[in-house]
């Protein structure tokens, strides 16, 4: 997974996230299109994990906001947190 999103340049998104302004009125237009891009990304890849998990990780994910939200409950899910691993 890590090298398939890697080479779409998305596992960054993937690892940390982004954040959305909460006022954009003062971004300059190429900020304005960096978001739009990296929203794009992360709702497509969101998509690509929705059909490569299997029926109990959808369910998992469905409601999910962000692709970094998603990626931690698929990674405490299939992994295991810290508390899990340590068991």
């Amino acid at each position: 997974m890590k090298t398939l999103l890697g080479t779409q340049d998305i596992w960054d998104i993937m690892e940390t996230g982004y954040e959305e302004p909460t006022d954009d009125t003062n971004q300059m237009v190429a900020q304005i299109i960096a978001l739009k891009k990296t929203q794009v990304q992360d709702k497509s890849t969101l998509y690509f994990l929705y059909n490569v998990v299997d029926e109990s990780g959808f369910e998992k994910i469905e409601n999910v906001a962000s692709l970094k939200e998603a990626w931690d409950i698929l990674e405490v899910a299939y992994r295991g947190n810290d508390q899990v691993r340590q068991v």
